[in-house]
C-alpha cells in the first residue's frame, strides 16, 4: 500500500535536489507508485544532461535519491527513476539488439558477444531471451566489461 506521505517527500525531496543541481526551473517531476516502485518520472527539454553515456548519470541520480531517501525515511525504498521515457526507449533498443544478434547466431550456428552493458541492462536482454526456443543467453566477462553472450541452444 502506498504511502501517501511518502510519495509526497519523495516528490519534495526529488524536486529540491534537481533545483539544488540547477535543473529545478526546467524539470517537472512526477512519482507514482506501482507494483512495490517508486517511480520517479522527470520531463526535460533537456535530457541528455541527465541521462548521460548509455544511461549512467540516470543511473547515477536514481542511486543518490534512493540513499538520500534511505536516511531521510530510514527505509529503503525501490525507485525507478526515468527521464522522457529514456528507459522504454533504451529497452527497446535493447531488444532490437538482441533481435539483430539472435539472427546472427542463427544463421551462423556460432555465439555472438553484445558490446558490454550494464547489470540491468543485461537483464533485459536475458528476459527477453528467456522462452526462445533456439538461442540462450548468458553473461561472461567482470565488471564494466561484462556483456551477454547469446549462443544457439
Amino acid at each position: 500500500m502506498p504511502d501517501a506521505d511518502l510519495s509526497t517527500q519523495i516528490l519534495d525531496y526529488t524536486t529540491n535536489f534537481l533545483s539544488q543541481t540547477g535543473f529545478g526551473s526546467e524539470v517537472e517531476v512526477e512519482v507514482k507508485f506501482e507494483d512495490d516502485v517508486y517511480h520517479i518520472t522527470l520531463q526535460t527539454p533537456s535530457p541528455a544532461l541527465l541521462i548521460g553515456y548509455h544511461g549512467e548519470t540516470l543511473s547515477a541520480l536514481q542511486l543518490v535519491l534512493g540513499q538520500h531517501l534511505h536516511a531521510a525515511t530510514g527505509q529503503w525504498l525501490n525507485l525507478s527513476v526515468n527521464v522522457n521515457d529514456y528507459r522504454e526507449r533504451r529497452e527497446t533498443a535493447l531488444k532490437s539488439l538482441a533481435d539483430s544478434a539472435v539472427s546472427q547466431v542463427i544463421a551462423s550456428g556460432q555465439p555472438h558477444s553484445l558490446p558490454p552493458l550494464p547489470a540491468s541492462e543485461r537483464r533485459v536482454i536475458h528476459l527477453y531471451l528467456t522462452d526462445h526456443p533456439q538461442v540462450a543467453s548468458s553473461s561472461q566477462g567482470v565488471g564494466r566489461s561484462r556483456s551477454v553472450i547469446i549462443s544457439p541452444k
